[in-house]
């Protein structure tokens, strides 16, 4: 059915889907919608989501850099959230009636974060109001007349996204936050690991295990990057209660020094999951951290990969989310990508993860 949309404008976008002969907008909030209505809320943190045409000079059809799940038809966790890397802002109001996400042909609701870039440019997270289930084909559209700050639509019609899923379950995550449980309630998608010891420059924060994930292909396991860009951790379920969750980490690039400040701009982001909504943060990359923001490193694992001999690295940072509002069981995702090229590959380490 066609979709119309009540946005409700404060800091998110309420945005309900009915009957196509419907006019009248609602005014309730989201939970006080009528059994059966489908709901996507959009949150727009930062300057990458607009209100109107801004940028009447750009005359340029706008795209996905990069998309995760990044491999079209193949199968991936049924708590992935859906990221689209976009190499422009989004204007907002286009999104009314242009969004379509289903499950086995059947729509769903859910939230959409509007997060910026280092670059400037609009990274959309997908997260259905209730997980996908396994075993079933999820469909993801953006419609053509979704556009960017200067009113251009997609370059090449709709943006369709198909994958399968598939479950997601090891265990819990409660009493692992230091990883010396190793893949307790850990699932890696691509290149990812439990690392024990020192790996080159980087040493573990607490006991003698740290988790990573890379953008490469085999760099700390077996396993190749999803689509030579892309690897993600999920840790969970969490089943205590919580109202942030805090954890340290150390971000390595190949691309250091040399592509500061370009389109390459390898990225991490963070999505706290739950069965009350969802938040996305985006953690860093390498236009964030700049040339004076990291050291070299040595010894890390098949870093540096391409180009020069210099793979650098930020240090141990700490990061502290609020997530008062997802509920519980939650689930954490850490996702790293290769932005605009799938070489030259970057990493993340994370340890002393603590949900409080």
């Amino acid at each position: 059915m066609k979709k119309f949309y009540v946005i409700t404008i404060i800091f998110l976008l309420i945005l309900s889907a009915c009957s196509k002969d419907s006019n009248t907008p609602f005014e309730e909030e989201q939970q006080d919608l009528p059994p059966g209505e489908i709901t996507y809320t959009i949150i727009n943190n930062g300057n990458a989501g607009v209100n109107s045409v801004i940028d009447s000079q750009d005359s340029q059809p706008w795209t996905v850099a990069q998309a995760i799940p990044s491999v079209q038809g193949d199968s991936y966790s049924n708590k992935l959230p859906i990221i689209l890397f976009l190499d422009d802002k989004i204007l907002i109001s286009s999104l009314t009636n242009n969004i379509e996400v289903t499950e086995d042909g059947t729509e769903l609701g859910g939230t959409l974060s509007i997060n910026e870039g280092a670059n400037g440019y609009a990274i959309l997270t997908f997260t259905p109001t209730v997980s996908f289930n396994s075993g079933t084909t999820v469909v993801f559209t953006l419609f053509e007349g979704v556009q960017d700050d200067g009113g251009n639509n997609f370059f090449s019609g709709n943006f369709s996204l198909t994958y399968n899923t598939l479950a997601s379950t090891n265990g819990d995550f409660n009493t692992n936050g230091s990883f010396e449980n190793n893949t307790e309630g850990v699932q890696f998608l691509g290149d990812g690991n439990i690392l024990e010891g020192t790996q080159g420059c980087v040493e573990p924060l607490s006991g003698s295990n740290m988790a990573g994930i890379t953008s490469g292909n085999s760099l700390i396991s077996n396993n190749n990057s999803i689509g030579n860009a892309s690897s993600i951790m999920i840790l969970g379920p969490v089943t205590s209660e919580f109202t942030n969750v805090s954890f340290s980490y150390n971000f390595l690039s190949t691309e250091f020094q040399e592509f500061v400040d370009s389109e390459f701009d390898d990225s991490v982001i963070v999505t706290a999951v739950g069965p009350n909504g969802s938040r996305t943060v985006f953690l860093t990359s390498v236009n964030t951290v700049g040339i004076d923001g990291n050291t070299q490193c040595f010894g890390f694992p098949g870093l540096p990969d391409d180009g020069d001999d210099y793979a650098g690295a930020t240090g141990w940072k700490n990061e502290t989310i609020d997530i008062n509002h997802i509920g519980s069981p939650a689930f954490l995702i850490f996702t790293i990508t290769d932005v605009a090229d799938t070489i030259f590959s970057s990493a993340l380490t994370v340890d002393n993860v603590s949900f409080d």
